[in-house]
């Protein structure tokens, strides 16, 4: 029988500092503008980031050259938020076309998001057909919002356009 060892390497332990930070990045980003709700954003990371260790160690793991807890950890902080990541990045970048609306609610992108993880609906708004002219055609009050959302390649809806609108307080 053929005993395999364990390589003593650097690149799986750096892929998992690189995937700590490229989670951090796109939780703020592109999860941000995403409309999803944080216990689904986290089943979806826990799923990317446990499967690989379904796969029987001794072929891949082994093969790679990790111990069995390095292999563990590379799913868990590698695998895992790189393919979160490029998932909501995919949903984000690649949509279908937007919807948009003019609300005169006042809180920043944040705000917007609370709003609507608690109340599963953007704030009450007038719908508009095109984003060429709607702001100016609508001058409002001042704290008002233009935001364009979109159904996202992966069907969740991502916010793609978010900007201040109408007079401001001075006025």
């Amino acid at each position: 029988m053929v005993e395999a060892t364990v390589r003593d390497q650097s690149w799986p332990g750096t892929l998992m500092a690189l995937g700590i930070f490229v989670l951090i990045i796109t939780f703020w980003a592109a999860a941000g503008r995403t409309l999803i709700r944080y216990a689904e954003l986290v089943r979806w990371f826990a799923l990317f980031a446990f499967v690989g260790n379904l796969l029987p160690y001794g072929r891949v793991g082994l093969r790679l050259g990790m111990e069995r807890l390095e292999w563990f950890l590379f799913n868990l902080l590698a695998v895992g938020p790189f393919v979160i990541s490029l998932l909501l990045w995919l949903n984000f970048l690649v949509h279908g076309p937007e919807r948009y609306l003019i609300t005169t609610y006042s809180g920043d992108i944040l705000e917007i998001r609370s709003y609507w993880m608690q109340q599963e609906e953007l704030p009450p708004g007038e719908t508009v057909t095109s984003a060429t002219g709607a702001i100016e055609d609508h001058p409002g009050p001042y704290g008002g919002h233009f935001i364009g959302v979109s159904k996202g390649l992966l069907g969740y809806e991502v916010i793609t356009t978010y900007q201040r609108y109408g007079r401001s307080e001075d006025e």
